[in-house]
């Protein structure tokens, strides 16, 4: 299986429908998704918008005192977000 970008595990279109109207002030909404993935892998929480994002996503499957944790499906996408990045990071392109 190779690997995926972001973008093709979970649509721009998907991601415009999910947040709807939720405002993240300067942060895009594709940046609030995976920052949100990025900390529920290290087991941490977010607020209680950008839970439901990453819920409605299917990204993450609970949220208690102990954090988010991660779908099978929010693993495949950090494992895109971060993969991507050290690939463009080791080949000297910014941005991605």
């Amino acid at each position: 299986m190779s690997l995926l970008k972001s973008e093709e595990i979970i649509s721009d279109a998907e991601i415009e429908r999910v947040h709807a109207n939720a405002n993240f002030g300067d942060m895009a909404k594709r940046d609030v998704v995976n920052s949100g993935v990025i900390k529920a892998a290290f087991g941490y929480g977010t607020g209680s918008t950008a839970y439901r994002i990453l819920r409605d996503h299917r990204l993450v499957k609970k949220f208690d005192r102990r954090g988010l944790r991660l779908t099978q499906l929010g693993y495949r996408y950090l494992r895109s977000i971060v993969s991507h990045a050290t690939l463009l990071q080791e080949h000297g392109v910014r941005g991605g």
